[in-house]
């Protein structure tokens, strides 16, 4: 069982990862400050009218909706928790008219001739370099700003590590970790997932609600449903490798993928060069694993008060569909640095991810946090896709300030995925924020992200091609930062910029 704990508090100087004293809001962390997002169409998402469950898609339907549905342009419940009525009240297209709206005159296009391959970016594994995402979220929420932020108590950390006698990773194997204090062997697990295709999970204590416990069953079944092993483990040692004899080893065969993406006006400087990017990295990955079988979905979302909060096209086996879909959005709307990110997040949680034999993946594009009294529901929504399997690879736009890198940094590690973050090295959009982080390469984007597809699809790490570096900051030796530049700043300072 998942157990989330955190809170919207400032933490005292001193505070550190694991030694955080969090205390739950009454009532729990249900859904009483829903917020609503509400679609004009039939590729947008239907909340509940009572800020209940959020983001179910509608998928393909014929653009009808029953009474009751809280649709733009419908007035808001005043205990909804929704911003005030002129920032959640949105204009519907007219009856009926599902057309897409042409491109306004003031969004910057890309030259003709621009190609895949114009932006750049860096990446960084946190989970190699724990020490780092330590100190960054324990300055995080003890400076000024921590109040912003929900709180953050991992407990021990511990990679699970599962290989058959050959070495070979073993995905699909489930993992269950049950306190060993436990007196019913069928008591509730702690954690009770599948490995990724790299054999691993990863297990934080407190997160995953095991609370003070130190001493656990660990239980692993392979694949084939053949006898489970089960070991004790001790939470003091952060590796738990497991060897499971005989067991074969096997790639995905399955790979979804789905890009999430602000498309605010803020994001306009960027988009429509993602927009290439993506779609040449689809059809990359399309090219390159043909005996893969493929499906795409696309999340784009707004603010409240904009046209629409989020539009959300579930996961399609046609490239071409999915071309179709992010050709046809722009960026607009926004005004303020927070954006809707709550909403979308649960909407990717809420996609139909294929369950077993399959690579699920998400891009997190995005250059903004969400908004301070939707932290939680953010973090609640990211840890729903890690119970689902997903890696959630965030890309970090023009913009992103300390807030946003909190989310983003953290949805990658608790997935055991990479941060990824746009540079200036490409000349496009607005100056970058320089990541806290002490060292990374700067790859183009589109060769960048599809490493880590073909990653997720191999099972295995690979170290980037040296032809393809485009520069080097710090020491990284195969991931991992050996000695920080003389410059390297853990606080980079930066205040969040409004567009």
């Amino acid at each position: 069982m998942r157990t989330i704990l955190m809170t919207m508090l400032m933490l005292p100087l001193g505070c550190t990862i694991g030694g955080c004293a969090l205390s739950l809001p009454p009532g729990g962390f249900g859904n009483d400050n829903a917020a609503p997002g509400e679609p004009s169409d039939a590729d947008d998402v239907l909340l509940d009218p009572a800020g209940g469950d959020v983001g179910r898609p509608i998928g393909e339907t014929d653009g009808t909706v029953a009474d009751g549905d809280v649709i733009a342009g419908d007035p808001v419940p005043d205990d909804s928790g929704a911003p005030p009525d002129d920032e959640s009240t949105t204009t519907p297209p007219p009856d009926g008219d599902d057309t897409e709206m042409p491109l306004p005159d003031d969004v910057p296009l890309p030259p003709d001739n621009v190609q895949s391959g114009t932006l750049t970016a860096g990446s960084f594994d946190d989970n190699l370099n724990y020490d780092v995402y330590q100190s960054f979220i324990a300055q995080l929420l003890q400076n000024d700003a921590a109040e912003q932020l929900p709180a953050l108590n991992l407990g021990r950390r511990v990679v699970i590590t599962v290989r058959n006698d050959a070495g070979q990773p073993v995905g699909d194997a489930r993992v269950t970790v049950i306190g060993a204090s436990a007196n019913d062997q069928q008591a509730q697990a702690a954690l009770d997932t599948t490995t990724g295709s790299d054999g691993r999970v990863l297990f934080l204590t407190n997160l995953d609600g095991a609370g003070d416990e130190s001493e656990f069953l660990l239980t692993i079944t392979p694949p084939d449903g053949s006898d489970p092993l089960t070991v004790m483990a001790n939470a003091a040692d952060a590796a738990w490798d497991i060897t499971l004899p005989a067991v074969a080893s096997t790639t995905p065969s399955r790979l979804d993928l789905a890009f999430v993406v602000d498309a605010t006006g803020s994001m306009a400087d960027e988009l429509e060069f993602l927009k290439i990017e993506i779609d040449a990295i689809a059809s990359g990955i399309q090219s390159a694993f043909p005996n893969v079988a493929q499906r795409f979905a696309l999340i784009v979302y707004r603010d409240f008060g904009d046209d629409y909060v989020t539009r959300v096209f579930d996961f399609t086996a046609s490239l071409g569909d999915f071309q179709n879909d992010l050709s046809a959005q722009f960026a607009s709307g926004g005004g303020d640095y927070p954006e809707a990110m709550h909403v979308a997040v649960e909407d990717a949680a809420a996609l139909s991810w294929t369950e077993t034999g399959t690579a699920r993946m998400m891009f997190l594009i995005a250059d903004a946090p969400p908004h301070v009294e939707f932290g939680e529901r953010t973090m609640e929504g990211i840890a729903d896709l890690r119970d689902a399997g997903v890696a959630i690879y965030p890309v970090a736009a023009s913009g992103v300030a300390d807030e946003a890198e909190f989310f983003m940094r953290t949805a990658a590690f608790v997935t055991l995925s990479r941060y990824l973050f746009l540079t200036d090295d490409s000349g496009v959009g607005n100056a970058h924020a320089e990541p806290r982080v002490p060292c990374y390469h700067v790859q183009r984007l589109d060769r960048l992200m599809i490493d880590m597809i073909t990653a997720e699809l191999n099972g295995t790490q690979t170290n980037p091609d040296p032809a393809t570096i485009i520069r080097t900051v710090g020491h990284p030796v195969d991931g991992v930062c050996t000695a920080a530049p003389s410059d390297f700043q853990p606080d980079n300072g930066s205040e969040p910029q409004a567009p």
